[in-house]
């Protein structure tokens, strides 16, 4: 197999395995379902894959990495804190959206399966959005009527609780976005 063709083939069941663990979680995922997703054999994903736990890991890289290059694209399009966390958020909603490996990462913090440091996608956005909402306030962008780290989870927990449908998601945002005091 020539080495595009198997990396093509590693990406095929890295997306089917996030689509898989996003769906049902850890547990709740077998591998059989993995490979059938994309017609493939357990052979050809043991030859990318040694396990589960091994592909639950890869899923949690690859949103990791994701992650750091949405953070960075996000740093670059406003020069104040309060534009960048609303261009975050609106960038979160589109990964719950589109990216299984994003969905997959958080369904594991959820379930209990977060990873270990970096690989531990809701900590890392909530942490960052936390610091965001700070920056936004000690720069006089917002004034909120409830604590920072208050606003930064309910931005957190509209942005990632639930299944729910992009539309919903970004009404929920709208939502939040008025609990702020005066912006300038």
């Amino acid at each position: 197999m020539s080495q595009a063709r198997a990396e093509r083939t590693r990406r095929r069941l890295l997306r089917a395995a996030a689509q898989e663990f996003a769906a049902v979680g850890y547990s709740g995922a077998r591998l059989t379902d993995v490979v059938d997703r994309i017609g493939m054999t357990k052979g050809a994903l043991y030859g990318h894959f040694a396990s589960k736990q091994a592909l639950a890991t890869a899923v949690r890289d690859e949103a990791a990495r994701r992650w750091a290059t949405l953070r960075t694209d996000v740093e670059g399009t406003c020069p104040d804190a309060l534009g960048r966390l609303r261009a975050l958020a609106e960038r979160l909603v589109h990964c719950m959206e589109r990216d299984p490996h994003f969905r997959a990462a958080i369904r594991f913090a959820f379930d209990g399966r977060p990873g270990p440091g970096e690989r531990d996608l809701l900590t890392a956005v909530a942490a960052h959005v936390t610091a965001l909402v700070q920056q936004a306030e000690d720069d006089g962008q917002m004034a909120l009527a409830l604590p920072s780290r208050t606003f930064a989870d309910l931005l957190v927990a509209t942005v990632f609780a639930g299944e729910q449908s992009g539309s919903d998601r970004r009404t929920r945002l709208s939502g939040l976005w008025d609990l702020l005091g005066h912006t300038r």
